[in-house]
């Protein structure tokens, strides 16, 4: 059972059964601050019947493995909003955590307290998407944005999980997880919200994994390619922004 603490009810990780390495992995992230997180297992690509295929995905764009992640984290809303948590963090396994993960997520989650309508937090950077300059102020961790990150990391509540199911209940989906909740959130006025400095990397970007999601080039090429796009786009870009 995913471990409780003052700021979060609990903590969903989004995993395949058969992914052992990732799974050490994020236990390993979590356990660096003496937290553990509840496994989502549920959905694998190979318990995909066609029924399910056929009630939650439409046209031919989604490979199996990107409808088991989005089917996970539909399973990851479920909870949350059958628990009633109203702080969650949902993490995907190759999640790799800053050193001041607690401490940023706490004050994160202290700025948030106020605001009562359906949001959710991103902590991570997402494919190296950051806050302009221009736009931070001194001591503001979180700040709203048009777009949401990538689902490595997000915070979500109870009532935004059930707005987004319901959403899901009465469409098909055919676009991957990220974009699909990107949409939903966008038409349904969730507010969302950007964590700065974000404290969450994404190992199947960053090079540590190789992604099971998307193509990419080898891992020593990729890693050097988030390099420079991390400095471009963290640094770079941020002298005129």
């Amino acid at each position: 059972m995913a471990t409780a603490t003052p700021w979060f009810d609990g903590f969903l990780i989004v995993n395949p059964r058969s992914y052992v390495e990732r799974r050490r992995h994020v236990e390993a992230q979590l356990a660096r601050f003496g937290l553990t997180g509840e496994f989502i297992h549920d959905w694998d690509a190979e318990d995909i019947d066609p029924a399910t295929d056929a009630r939650f995905f439409a046209g031919d764009e989604l490979s199996r493995s990107q409808k088991s992640c989005t089917l996970k984290h539909v399973e990851a809303l479920r909870r949350i909003a059958a628990r009633g948590w109203s702080r969650a963090l949902v993490l995907e396994d190759d999640v790799v955590l800053a050193d001041d993960f607690v401490p940023a997520v706490a004050a994160g989650l202290a700025e948030t307290a106020a605001v009562t309508e359906a949001h959710v937090l991103f902590i991570g950077s997402g494919g190296n998407f950051y806050t302009p300059r221009s736009a931070k102020r001194p001591g503001q961790r979180v700040y709203r944005a048009s777009k949401g990150r990538f689902t490595d990391s997000y915070v979500i509540g109870a009532a935004t999980a059930q707005r987004r199911l319901q959403w899901i209940d009465t469409h098909r989906m055919h676009k991957p997880t990220d974009v699909t909740f990107d949409a939903i959130d966008r038409e349904l006025g969730i507010r969302l919200l950007w964590l700065e400095p974000p404290v969450v990397e994404q190992g199947s970007k960053n090079g540590l994994f190789t992604s099971v999601l998307e193509p990419q080039p080898p891992r020593s090429v990729q890693r050097l390619k988030f390099a420079l796009e991390k400095l471009r786009r963290k640094y770079v870009y941020q002298l005129w922004r």
